[in-house]
C-alpha cells in the first residue's frame, strides 16, 4: 500500500500494531485508544486514506465513470466530525492526493473510488446507509455512540468489486466511557475485535508537559482524569 509521496509518516509502536490488524487479509474490528493523546484521529486519517489506495488496486479498478464507494467515515455528530476529523484529514493527507465533495461528503481519491463522511445524526446518511456496500467504517470518539448508530453501518460491510470479497475492517477510536466499547473490545464480547490501548506515554510527538496538562484540566474530576489519563475503562463505575 502506498502513502503520500509528499510526506513520510512516523507511527508510534502502538498504532503500529493497530495498523497491523487494520491491513492484514483477516476481518477485523479494531477499538483503538483509550487516553487523551494516543494519536487516534491521526490514525484514522492516515489509514482510511491509505486503505481506499490498497482498495482500488485490490478490486483492480481502472477508469469508471463514478467512483466506487469504498467505505465510511465520521462521528456522532457531523457538526464534530467537520469541526475535528475533517481537518485532521486534511492536515494529514496532502489535498492533491484527493476531492473534496462537501455538497455530498464524499472524497474522491484518484477518480475511482470515494470514501462518504459526516454524522450519525444526519438522518440522509443514515437512509443511505439501508442500500450502502462498503469495504470499511472508521467512526472517530466512537465512545459517543450508541449500539444502534453504528449497527446499520456494520450491515453494510459487503462490498464486493470485480468478483473479489475483501477483508472487511472496522476502527473505532475512543476514550473510555461507560458504552457498548466496552462490552464488546475492552471486555472481549466482539469476536472478531481487538482493544489497542494507547496512553500519553506511547505517543513521543506530544509535549513532554502534556501529563501534567492532564492532571491540572482534569483534577476537579478524580474518574475523567483517570479516563483520560491512565485509560481506566472501569473509571466511571
Amino acid at each position: 500500500m502506498s502513502i503520500p509521496p509528499e510526506k513520510k509518516f512516523y507511527l508510534t509502536s502502538k498504532q503500529d500494531k493497530s495498523w497491523e490488524y487494520l491491513t492484514n487479509n483477516e476481518d477485523r474490528a479494531v477499538l483503538y485508544g483509550g487516553a487523551k493523546g494516543g494519536g487516534k484521529s491521526f490514525l484514522l486519517s492516515l489509514w482510511v486514506f491509505t486503505w481506499a489506495i490498497h482498495l482500488i488496486q485490490f478490486f483492480d479498478i481502472k477508469k469508471v465513470k463514478h467512483p466506487v464507494p469504498v467505505g465510511f467515515i465520521g462521528r456522532k455528530r457531523g457538526v464534530d466530525f467537520n469541526d475535528t476529523t475533517l481537518e485532521t484529514f486534511k492536515q494529514v493527507i496532502p489535498q492533491n492526493n484527493f476531492e473534496l465533495k462537501t455538497q455530498e461528503k464524499e472524497i474522491i481519491i484518484l477518480n475511482k473510488v470515494k470514501i462518504l463522511y459526516g454524522g450519525l445524526d444526519d438522518e440522509m446518511n443514515i437512509n443511505k446507509f439501508n442500500s450502502a456496500e462498503f469495504a470499511f467504517i472508521a467512526i472517530d470518539q466512537a465512545e459517543e455512540t450508541r449500539r444502534e448508530d453504528v449497527a446499520i453501518l456494520q450491515a453494510a460491510l459487503r462490498l464486493k468489486v470485480n468478483g473479489k470479497t475483501p477483508p472487511y475492517k472496522e476502527l473505532y477510536t475512543a476514550n473510555p466511557a461507560e458504552c457498548w466499547l466496552k462490552d464488546d473490545f475492552v471486555l472481549g464480547g466482539r469476536l472478531n475485535g481487538v482493544f489497542v490501548p494507547a496512553l500519553p506515554d506511547d505517543n513521543p510527538y506530544l509535549p513532554s508537559n502534556y501529563k501534567q496538562t492532564l492532571r491540572n484540566a482534569f483534577a476537579y474530576d478524580p474518574a475523567l482524569l483517570k479516563a483520560y489519563l491512565e485509560g481506566d475503562w472501569d473509571a466511571f463505575s
